[in-house]
């Protein structure tokens, strides 16, 4: 009896250990498609800079600011799910979406315990296409005026992958500590 007691132990931890390995290798996973996509839109905007320079149109590079991504791809990823002018109600985990009220592409984080962000949206992953400018009246915004030098893919706000989940009852004791 003392035995199977032993083995169930040691079956018990390789299972918990391995369970928590594998919550590992997913969430590289989730990172590393998300940083697929992101590498294949930044290479798409490049070729579409370079369209524009070799016709001599720089100018016309501006429609493309806050412009959807996703548009200038051959073929979206199948976790595409489309441009809305709003949230879409019911969502997938790990897909993306172009809200056209805001200009932002959203990404939708499947392993949330394992992501945290700047945003508030903490499930979420927001980018838009910026100008690359020569802020020449120094306002620290594009305007007419300013030259522009070429467009970027950038994340609304600051974010990363975590090795370790997020413990939500500490959001709680920092929010709210105790009298």
């Amino acid at each position: 009896m003392l035995e199977l007691v032993v083995v169930i132990i040691i079956i018990s931890t390789l299972l918990a250990i391995g369970i928590s390995k594998l919550m590992k290798l997913q969430v590289q996973a989730e990172r590393s498609s998300v940083e697929n996509v992101v590498g294949t839109l930044q290479s798409a905007i490049a070729l579409t800079i370079s369209e524009h320079i070799a016709r001599g149109q720089i100018p016309q590079l501006r429609k493309y600011i806050g412009s959807n991504p996703m548009a200038l791809l051959a073929a979206q990823p199948v976790n595409y799910k489309g441009s809305f002018s709003q949230r879409p109600k019911s969502l997938e985990l790990a897909s993306w979406w172009y809200n056209r009220s805001n200009r932002y592409l959203y990404y939708q984080v499947a392993n949330q315990e394992y992501f945290s962000t700047e945003g508030a949206e903490k499930e979420v992953i927001k980018f838009k296409i910026l100008a690359v400018y020569d802020d020449i009246n120094g306002n620290r915004r594009f305007d007419r005026d300013d030259s522009l030098k070429g467009l970027r893919l950038t994340p609304v706000a600051k974010h990363q992958w975590l090795n370790e989940p997020i413990d939500p009852e500490a959001y709680k004791n920092e929010a709210f500590p105790s009298k």
